[in-house]
């Protein structure tokens, strides 16, 4: 099965490389004042200027809105205050992958490489993280059924162009349901470095990862309840310890690394010309200028994500509630309502399922019957965080990397054979997909507002 959910990945990425190409030669781009990675104005080129303006002109539709940002990153690392909303761990690999590739002599500019091996990157994590879902699923509910659908769903899914872009969105999606997966393991296939890995992908990728820490801790705990063994008991509370002391090690040096660069007087930066001219032109506070402060700096826990996206975007609860976003809220109304109302269906049939078991303190059996319920937990307060926090309209990308329960929910309306009637559930659900797939790798790749 793994050969064949990998074919099924390469194809639909090969599918949204075409489509993004023929939209973006088809169709001159929108050119919206948002961030856009400075340039310098005399570009160096590599030995073939042509294969460089080739990969430039064939990938540019996939380097649009937080694409520049997490390119910028790759290219000049935490030059501007306003990157730090970005986490480190894609950019950072795509910078050393680059770096790598030029020693090894790739014919390639800087830009064009870091673009490549960007675009590269998220086409080989995907069809990775597409079978680690498929894993996930069947060893979640044991239907190769579902697993399937789960995983065909994901290859199609309403966010797919964010997957293939220049994003995280790949690399969090993997790292996450490699976490769940390695969680799941009994105490015999138990692997802590894989845990503590994964973990660490999640933490590092983006900020939500942070509530991925419940998932070790509510599986320690589980297993604690369920083992006999208090020696088993004890050797998977370490294990597990040590994997979040490292993961939240490693993110806490990041932090420090940032803090450093903005807020310690005694650090200095020098950065390329351009780079200072388009903070002039933008009003940015660049790094290694702790003269000129920030905020954040003074904070008890000096942690600057929270900061940035109020300062720079507005974020913060119910500030996107305002009529002129209403379009935005129609876009991600779709995956909404399709969380919230399978969420609270799932929970209201376990309450309504297990009342009477709860009374007679048949915990073992629950935790036993009821393995789903710690992701149903997680999509279900990511899915409330998302209607009363975010941009609304980044709802169907964040859930669609985050969490595999919308797969697991969306694969049960999936019909055994292929029979697809479009006044049914599944045709609703195909038209969604696929109209969120076309239309949104077509307004993407010409730089026009997505999810």
């Amino acid at each position: 099965m793994t050969r064949k959910v990998t074919k099924l990945a390469l194809a639909s990425r090969l599918m949204v490389l075409v489509v993004q190409l023929v939209a973006n030669l088809a169709a001159p781009d929108h050119k919206p004042d948002v961030f856009r990675m400075p340039q310098a104005e005399v570009a160096k080129s590599g030995p073939f200027p042509w294969l460089d303006e080739l990969v430039l002109q064939s990938l540019s539709g996939l380097r649009h809105w937080d694409g520049e940002y997490f390119l910028h990153i790759a290219s000049n690392l935490y030059t501007y205050e306003n990157t730090l909303a970005f986490y480190p761990l894609y950019p950072v690999v795509v910078r050393h992958v680059a770096q790598a590739c030029l020693h090894l002599g790739i014919p390639l500019s800087q830009d064009a490489l870091i673009l490549l091996v960007a675009v590269s990157l998220n086409l080989w994590i995907f069809c990775k993280a597409a079978n680690v879902l498929y894993t996930l699923t069947q060893r979640t509910f044991n239907d190769h059924n579902k697993s399937w659908n789960a995983a065909l769903i994901f290859c199609f899914n309403p966010a797919t162009i964010f997957f293939s872009a220049a994003y995280s969105e790949t690399f969090f999606a993997f790292a996450s349901f490699s976490l769940m997966l390695e969680c799941m393991r009994s105490d015999k296939e138990f692997r802590t470095l894989r845990l503590g890995a994964a973990l660490t992908g999640c933490l590092l990728c983006r900020s939500n990862g942070l509530i991925t820490l419940g998932f070790p801790l509510y599986f320690v705990a589980r297993h604690i309840l369920l083992s006999t063994s208090s020696v088993q008991r004890c050797c998977q509370l370490i294990k597990m310890g040590l994997a979040m002391l490292v993961a939240l090690g490693i993110l806490h040096t990041y932090y420090f690394y940032i803090y450093r660069l903005y807020c310690l007087p005694d650090v200095k930066e020098q950065h390329a010309q351009h780079i200072l001219d388009y903070a002039k032109e933008r009003n940015y506070l660049i790094s290694g200028q702790a003269s000129e402060g920030s905020p954040w700096c003074g904070y008890t826990l000096p942690f600057p994500y929270t900061y940035v996206q109020s300062h720079y975007w507005d974020v913060g609860f119910l500030r996107y509630y305002k009529w002129k976003q209403l379009p935005n809220f129609l876009l991600a109304l779709p995956m909404l309502l399709f969380m919230h109302w399978h969420c609270y269906n799932y929970m209201r049939g376990l309450i309504a399922s297990t009342w009477s078991k709860l009374n007679q303190a048949e915990y073992k059996g629950l935790l036993k019957a009821h393995i789903a319920l710690p992701f149903v937990l997680h999509a279900a307060v990511l899915t409330l965080v998302c209607t009363l926090y975010v941009h609304i309209q980044v709802s169907t990308r964040l859930l669609a990397s985050a969490t595999p329960v919308f797969y697991w929910f969306a694969a049960d309306h999936m019909p055994s054979t292929f029979q697809l009637s479009f006044r049914s559930k599944t045709g609703a659900l195909f038209i969604w997909c696929l109209t969120y797939s076309l239309l949104g790798t077509v307004l993407f790749s010409n730089n026009y507002p997505w999810t």
